[in-house]
């Protein structure tokens, strides 16, 4: 029979050192380091600036805990005992490891200090916001790194390897409710076609869009349809498509040269039809609005650099906005 599994020391130990803490009063601890160091009542009251008697009972209660003298009176000082001198020295350790735990960290400073940023979003937003980013850092964070990738996120679990993912907020909220977000702007959807396109109008309704050759941007073919429109709320007119391309940027170079139209966010058309034969054609329909969203896990907010991070992207929103 194979012998009785056992746990790991370190476990039992965590778990043996329940009792003792919740009937000591670690809050005393300090004091027993002080008069380890001053030898004196007198003189730790007035350094913890706390009254002679309290340091006293103080004493008392921790000869109680540890089951020893701890110190006891020599002259007009106090001794300790051979108990006490083997307490000293891990006493100001666990102090010191306590202080630092308690001690709130220094703030990330972008002027000195290196960071990477892994930020996954769809080109769309990289477009609109890596320029503004780049053109913050040069100036105030020369060290810090923005690495835009495809999303690939679906999940929270998805989430807590990368920095940020920046999308719509109705993809946003089937993460859940244990993450970050921030609001960066408000967008809605336009029709690009070529600008020397006679057949298609200032103005399509949806009808009329799906009767146009369309191509539409789209990641993953794979992808849910539910999914699909949460990321593109007007994904549902794409019926008559011809093409599907991962980057936004290539639906203007292929609507440039053919007669194909493309639904893209306005903001992006905007930045497209300074660049190409393109035009802008509103499109007449109810569900084209889009919020896009920062999120990260909360695993990410403790990061070094995080929280400035957090508001360099509010600030460079601000400027899209």
């Amino acid at each position: 029979m194979s012998p009785p599994l056992t746990e790991e020391p370190r476990a039992a130990g965590r778990r043996s050192l329940g009792p003792p803490l919740r009937h000591a009063k670690l809050d005393l601890l300090p004091i027993l380091h002080e008069l380890l160091r001053t030898r004196s009542v007198t003189r730790t009251a007035r350094a913890l600036g706390i009254t002679q008697p309290a340091v006293s009972q103080a004493l008392q209660r921790l000869r109680k805990t540890f089951g020893d003298d701890l110190l006891v009176p020599l002259g007009r000082d106090l001794q300790p005992t051979a108990r006490a001198e083997a307490l000293a020295a891990p006493l100001g350790a666990v102090l010191s490891e306590v202080q630092s735990l308690l001690t709130p960290a220094s703030e990330f400073d972008a002027q000195t200090e290196p960071l990477q940023v892994v930020i996954a979003t769809a080109d769309y937003v990289s477009v609109l916001l890596a320029p503004i980013l780049a053109q913050l850092c040069a100036i105030e964070a020369p060290g810090v790194v923005f690495d835009f990738t495809a999303s690939g996120v679906r999940t929270a679990d998805d989430l807590a390897r990368v920095d940020f993912l920046l999308a719509p907020r109705a993809f946003g909220q089937t993460l859940g409710k244990r993450i970050g977000a921030l609001p960066l702007w408000q967008d809605d959807v336009v029709c690009i076609a070529a600008a020397q396109n006679p057949a298609v109008p200032a103005r399509v309704t949806a009808e009329e869009f799906r009767r146009l050759r369309q191509v539409g941007y789209q990641t993953n073919t794979t992808m849910p349809e539910k999914i699909r429109t949460l990321l593109h709320p007007t994904a549902v007119l794409e019926t008559a498509r011809v093409c599907s391309v991962p980057d936004y940027l290539v639906l203007g170079a292929i609507v440039e040269k053919t007669d194909c139209v493309a639904l893209v966010p306005r903001k992006l058309a905007t930045e497209l039809v300074r660049s190409r034969a393109l035009r802008m054609v509103e499109l007449d329909y109810a569900r084209k609005h889009l919020a896009i969203d920062a999120y990260w896990s909360l695993a990410a907010s403790s990061r070094r650099g995080h929280s400035w991070c957090r508001n360099l992207l509010a600030r460079a929103a601000s400027r899209i906005a």
